[in-house]
């Protein structure tokens, strides 16, 4: 089969920036696993899974996000974890957020 990228130009990007999406899953139940979660114990099951996940974020995932875009000579901007978004995804009623889930 053919290798991911044969046959195609080398590119170099002059971006500085990249936007990361990293707490959009973790905060608005995007995972698979926050469905099961959900249909097995309900929406106060699925609110401490979405605060585990929010809360373990900093140490899990985001430090090797930022320096996976940094050793690329980049700077990683992560809109879903400002504080005002933060805010207002936690004013948000989950029984809002679980609309995409429970479908």
């Amino acid at each position: 089969g053919a290798e991911a990228g044969e046959g195609r130009e080398p590119y170099a990007s002059s971006c500085k920036v990249l936007l990361v999406g990293i707490g959009a899953d973790e905060q608005l139940a995007g995972y698979a696993r926050h469905r099961s979660v959900y249909l097995k114990g309900g929406e106060g099951a699925l609110l401490q899974e979405i605060q585990m996940d929010t809360a373990r974020i900093w140490q899990r995932n985001l430090g090797r996000d930022d320096r996976c875009v940094c050793d690329h000579g980049r700077e990683a901007w992560f809109p879903f974890l400002d504080e005002l978004v933060v805010d207002f995804i936690n004013r948000t009623p989950l029984n809002e957020v679980q609309l995409a889930i429970a479908s």
